[in-house]
């Protein structure tokens, strides 16, 4: 090309230029401006009437946006852009969109670019394939997968919407954020860049090497490891599973606490324990419910429900896969085959047993035992031994009129496939006993010993061994005074038997003092 047909192009786009940008300075009607290519041409004859192409280092202006590209096809006529390789577009000087292909509509304001898609808001990066900016609504979204990664999370969804200037982005379809400590799984997720928190709006699971956590509404801030779940939530820690309503959850301190129907269940020693508030500590283990707080133990095929103002649970300082329970106050537990109510109760993980504190009253197949302390044993989860200590008294009903009694310092009850069969005393042994021929009763027995040992059967008393002075007599059923027909203590407390699950809620004072232990300088551990 010679100089002068050089001349006559240079001359040519200048013209174009000068009789082109005047018309598009009137940016109140949102024309697309030019400004600078290296090439300018028309393209009427290809494209159609006011069209033009731009080539080489393209840059365009639309309001406060900014364009850049290799090659540009402008409509004039319907204020459009298609613009080719390089794509480069600054909005506000704060957003920079990437891309290899652009179509933008300057009317509707609104930008699709295609092809190794990437937008950057501050420390935040989007990437895709196809991706629609909204500019006069400010709002970015891909429609074919794409994934947004900030300073501490990537997520990935199939559907997003990223709005830049609030920060939020609305995650849909396959969601996935990853973590440097856990994977969250959801269908759709509200994500806010600026302060890292995502909001729960639909099922979704965070799983960790600690534990996994399951909610359908709530708020997860992932800077700060913590946790609000609203709807259907649970943290499944393995052996331990902690349920509620309403669920704050530290992942550093390990920490949740439940408002309205918390339930945690222990798989490995099958217990639940519920209430209407509590908390769970995973890393120390320790856990409290209140509020109608009930503990839910398995035996065999039957559940005993235990009632009490406040229920604890902790590890064994010197064995720490062991644990205790504790309940404080207005203790009353109900299973078909087991009764009982006392003050505080405490279990042990270790040997399976259950201490009942403070004026226990236990009804066991229809015998009621009391004691200054009653203490049950139990093997492969099922019931085998009782032992009642300190003024043990046990009463069996013979029928509506006559009552078996058995007294002592120290009783030890022995069970089979949960039917009491044996009775041990040891101190201060007395007994009422109403021997029976068929279905009558014939006498009333009177016997005391230091030690004795009574064999029942079908939950009656069949047979008593005076082991040690014995001493006794045998008189006809009228012949006895009333009061002479009870052992000293005797007093029948079946008015105060839960007799359902619903009961155990019902505690009833008795008539007697009660002596209440005191835990007012207890201190509940988190």
């Amino acid at each position: 090309m010679n100089f002068s047909r050089i001349l006559l192009l240079f001359s040519f786009v200048f013209v174009t230029l000068q009789v082109v940008l005047p018309q598009q300075n009137q940016r109140g009607k949102g024309t697309i401006l030019i400004e600078y290519a290296d090439m300018l041409e028309g393209a009427e004859k290809r494209l159609g009437k006011n069209v033009q192409a731009l080539k080489g280092n393209v840059k365009m202006r639309h309001h406060n946006t900014r364009m850049f590209c290799d090659s540009a096809i402008i409509f004039r006529d319907s204020n459009k852009v298609e613009a080719f390789g390089s794509i480069h577009i600054i909005q506000n000087d704060t957003i920079d969109l990437y891309g290899d292909k652009l179509y933008y509509d300057g009317n509707e304001e609104i930008a699709k670019v295609r092809e190794n898609v990437r937008l950057v808001n501050r420390n935040v990066v989007l990437t895709t394939n196809h991706l629609d900016y909204d500019r006069r609504d400010d709002v970015a979204y891909y429609f074919n997968g794409g994934r947004i990664v900030d300073e501490s999370n990537e997520l990935v969804s199939r559907l997003g919407f990223y709005y830049p200037r609030s920060g939020e982005v609305n995650f849909k379809d396959s969601v996935v954020l990853t973590n440097p400590d856990y994977l969250m799984y959801s269908d759709t997720l509200k994500y806010f860049t600026r302060t890292e928190v995502v909001e729960i709006v639909g099922p979704t699971d965070i799983v960790s090497d600690q534990n996994t956590i399951y909610s359908e509404l709530g708020f997860y801030d992932t800077k700060k490891d913590k946790a609000r779940l609203l709807r259907n939530n649970y943290i499944d820690g393995g052996e331990q599973t902690l349920r509620g309503d309403t669920i704050y959850y530290d992942r550093k301190k390990g920490f949740g606490e439940v408002f309205s129907s918390m339930e945690l269940e222990d798989t490995a020693n099958n217990v639940i324990i519920t209430g209407n508030y509590g908390f769970y500590n995973e890393l120390s283990e320790r856990a409290m419910a209140t509020r109608r707080a009930v503990l839910k133990q398995v035996y065999g095929t039957d559940t005993l429900f235990l009632h009490a103002d406040t229920l604890r649970a902790d590890p064994v300082d010197d064995d720490p896969e062991n644990k205790i329970v504790r309940a404080f106050h207005h203790v009353q537990f109900f299973r078909s085959d087991l009764q009982g109510r006392c003050d505080s109760m405490v279990y042990d993980f270790r040997d399976s047993t259950n201490t009942f504190y403070h004026d226990p009253v236990i009804w066991a197949q229809g015998n009621q035992m009391t004691a200054g302390t009653i203490k049950l044993f139990t093997k492969k989860r099922a019931l085998f031994k009782a032992e009642m200590i300190d003024n043990a008294f046990l009463i069996a009903p013979e029928d509506t009129m006559h009552y078996n009694q058995i007294k002592g310092k120290m009783m030890t009850g022995y069970f089979k496939d949960n039917q009491l069969y044996k009775i041990d005393v040891d101190g201060n042994g007395q007994t009422v006993y109403y021997p029976k021929d068929r279905e009558y009763v014939i006498g009333v027995n009177r016997a005391e010993s230091s030690n004795l040992t009574i064999f029942l059967e079908d939950r009656k008393v069949n047979t008593i061994v005076l082991r040690t002075q014995p001493s006794g007599n045998m008189n006809p059923p009228l012949v006895l005074a009333p009061e002479d027909t009870k052992l000293d203590g005797f007093v029948w407390l079946e008015q105060y038997r839960p007799k359902n699950y619903e009961s155990i809620f019902n505690f009833k004072k008795m008539e007697i003092d009660v002596k209440r232990a005191d835990y007012s300088g207890y201190q509940f551990d988190q």
